[in-house]
């Protein structure tokens, strides 16, 4: 039933953790893709001490994650494919939750699960398995998105007639990717149970470092979606891309370097929002002095927050 794609690069000390996590499953009808994306260290090794045909490594020379999850995708055999980064890992009833959705509701296109920070809940014993349908998922997905890299399962005839993840994409690829599924139609759902582990242990993991605008996904995101956004039906999803971007943009629009673009990115919003769009009329050089200062810069993040829950209220 579920194709579980694991990318993996120089992640030593936590793969093995891992894998276990997918082995203990209580569900069992399921296969490993490990991508080795041209890892330099010697993570893998332990594979040949484990007796068990369900895993299968793909290695590549380094192209990066989303090349690696596509790789993944590509060589994929089952119905619905779950994505889980080397370093985080899966509470053993996992799976078995994600099945119970599928068997019991209709037309499930993608399935997405609450996580932790904190490893306690591994151990835990649910009873019952707490979750929800989105009735309109772009109405909410600018003030969470829900879905991450190691909590979500997709359908796999997705794949089959949409891309993958977008290698340009250096921010946002993930989103892309789940923002683009849930648009193709179908359910999505969310367990409200904590069944991922999100790790932040590894120090060396990409820093959240400012991405060239042209490699982020709130750079492109008109582009993207242009065939969407001309569906005549989907006007939940264009006010949630032109909040997105007025949401994101600001970082870039008040940087010298890339201030020209982010302005044709802004004029290509379908969607006018004066309260928003008061923080882009600032003078480029107070709009870089304030977004320079951690303080400053939150203020800004916090009155965008405002004004999207009360004033447009979508709460």
């Amino acid at each position: 039933m579920f194709s579980i794609v694991i990318p993996y690069y120089n992640k030593a000390e936590y793969i093995q953790r891992c894998i276990d996590s997918v082995l203990n499953q209580s569900f069992v009808d399921y296969e490993i893709i490990i991508i080795n994306d041209g890892s330099t260290d010697e993570g893998l090794n332990f594979l040949s001490t484990i007796n068990s045909d369900k895993i299968r490594l793909i290695t590549q020379e380094n192209k990066g994650v989303s090349e690696a999850r596509n790789m993944g995708i590509k060589n994929a055999k089952k119905q619905f494919i779950a994505f889980l980064d080397a370093d985080d890992c899966w509470h053993n009833n996992y799976l078995e939750s994600v099945k119970y959705i599928i068997d019991k509701e209709k037309n499930v296109k993608i399935i997405g699960s609450s996580y932790s920070r904190k490893s306690d809940f591994l151990t835990a014993k649910y009873n019952k398995i707490n979750y929800f349908k989105f009735d309109d998922y772009f109405k909410i997905a600018i003030k969470n998105t829900y879905f991450t890299s190691s909590s979500t399962i997709i359908k796999a005839s997705f794949f089959e007639q949409n891309n993958g993840f977008n290698p340009m994409l250096k921010s946002g690829e993930d989103s892309d990717v789940w923002f683009r599924a849930v648009a193709s139609g179908g359910n999505a759902f969310y367990i409200q149970n904590s069944l991922v582990y999100y790790s932040d242990e590894d120090e060396n993991q990409t820093t959240k470092t400012k991405q060239d605008l042209k490699n982020t996904l709130v750079g492109n995101a008109n582009y993207l979606y242009q065939d969407i956004l001309k569906l005549k039906n989907n006007k939940s999803f264009t006010r949630f891309v032109a909040l997105y971007i007025y949401f994101n943009l600001y970082p870039y629009f008040f940087d010298k370097h890339y201030n020209k673009e982010a302005k044709i990115v802004l004029k290509q919003n379908k969607i006018y929002f004066f309260w928003l769009h008061l923080v882009y009329l600032l003078p480029i050089s107070l709009g870089i002095k304030l977004t320079k200062s951690n303080k400053n810069n939150n203020f800004i993040r916090l009155y965008l927050k405002f004004i999207i829950r009360y004033f447009l209220r979508l709460k």
